[in-house]
């Protein structure tokens, strides 16, 4: 089963990639557009698709999504920062996180009865991998977290000047 999910989420992300190819053609869109993103996150996922699956598959995976995070950051520094960096950022720091807990779980811990983290591990992959590829394709704020970003920095900012 997880190779037909981890097949579905590859083919989801060239769809916003082929998507985001078609759409970089009007001129008036290239200066939002997602597209390097999509590249940027196609080539992550492409090559960590022949890792072998076994257990020691976690610690190559996170490493991969927070390289990836870099990569983002390295080629969107110059252009606008767009809603789709912040979501995707935010959803390949979360799987990475997820991915070294199940590694730090399997292989520190020596743990192999499932428990919680597992079942977390498993929907918050697939729920974050869904996300980034809606809104690599929408790039629009549908869940408020940009929204949320901001309220949470202007209180910080509030609170450190008294």
């Amino acid at each position: 089963m997880a190779k037909l999910i981890a097949a579905f989420i590859n083919w989801g992300f060239m769809m916003a990639l082929l998507f985001n190819l078609v759409s970089y053609s009007e001129s008036v869109k290239r200066a939002n557009s997602p597209l390097w993103i999509c590249i940027i996150i196609n080539l992550s996922y492409l090559s960590t698709s022949f890792i072998e699956r076994s257990s020691f598959q976690y610690l190559p995976w996170a490493l991969a999504d927070f390289i990836t995070i870099g990569a983002l950051y390295l080629v969107q520094k110059n252009r606008n920062r767009i809603i789709a960096l912040y979501y995707c950022m935010f959803g390949l720091a979360v799987n990475g996180l997820l991915h070294l807990s199940l590694y730090i779980d399997l292989h520190i811990w020596g743990n192999y009865e499932p428990w919680w983290l597992w079942s977390l591990y498993s929907i918050g992959i697939n729920l974050n991998d869904a996300l980034m590829i809606i809104v690599l394709v929408v790039n629009r704020d549908f869940l408020g977290l940009c929204r949320a970003g901001r309220l949470l920095k202007t209180v910080f900012q509030r609170h450190a000047h008294g």
